[in-house]
């Protein structure tokens, strides 16, 4: 359930209105004052107002660290790149708020927008993990803000729900559902990773070396 105490009705841009959760820190802050980071590390920042995180779960916790090793490994072993988890910023574009995502994996094609102190561009792939309070962000403002800024792959879990939701962008440059088949999901961006759905609401969570042993699997050869 959203904290309603929390919610703050926002005017932003091109006339549109947004209602957001969390505790207020700041208003009217420069973007470029909210990367010295005196605002607090779990906090993002819309469109001059400086919103508090939410605390996560240790499930969140777990899951995000999970997620962190495999794509670390995926990269190590393929592509090359990195794979940021929050408090990093990304400013998918200049118009657009600056945000913490869960995880945002960075391709090499990509590299050039990474800054001393954020992703100063869309990152290639991209994980929310819900929260109570974030739900309405991760699936509406997120979602479009992400979209627009030029994400080219949106996860977002639902630990609650066991509802995981994949998106990827199509040659309209929109977001389009692209679902597991047969329980197995196989991302675009990262093409030869193949995730068991199932996996992501697992008790227990593959330790490292397990990781890459998936890895290597998904892979199909020796390395």
């Amino acid at each position: 359930m959203i904290n309603t105490e929390n919610l703050q009705i926002l005017a932003i841009p091109e006339e549109q209105v947004l209602i957001l959760s969390g505790k207020v820190i700041a208003e009217n802050i420069s973007y470029e004052d909210y990367l010295t980071g005196k605002y607090g590390e779990h906090t993002e920042w819309v469109y001059g107002v400086v919103i508090a995180m939410s605390p996560v779960s240790v499930k969140h916790g777990r899951l995000e660290g999970f997620l962190l090793k495999l794509f670390e490994w995926y990269l190590a072993f393929t592509t090359g790149g990195e794979v940021f988890h929050d408090p990093v910023v990304m400013k998918a574009a200049p118009d657009l708020p600056g945000q913490q995502p869960d995880l945002q994996v960075v391709l090499p094609d990509r590299a050039h927008f990474i800054k001393q102190n954020q992703v100063a561009g869309p990152a290639n792939l991209v994980v929310e993990i819900v929260s109570p309070e974030s739900g309405p962000r991760d699936r509406g403002e997120k979602f479009h803000e992400y979209e627009k800024g030029g994400v080219q792959e949106y996860w977002i879990l639902d630990l609650a729900r066991k509802e995981p939701l994949f998106y990827v962008v199509g040659e309209d440059g929109l977001f389009h559902s692209h679902p597991p088949v047969d329980g197995v999901y196989t991302s675009t961006v990262l093409p030869k990773m193949k995730l068991a759905v199932s996996l992501l609401w697992e008790e227990e969570y593959p330790d490292p070396p397990e990781v890459v042993e998936m890895v290597k699997q998904m892979l199909n050869e020796d390395i």
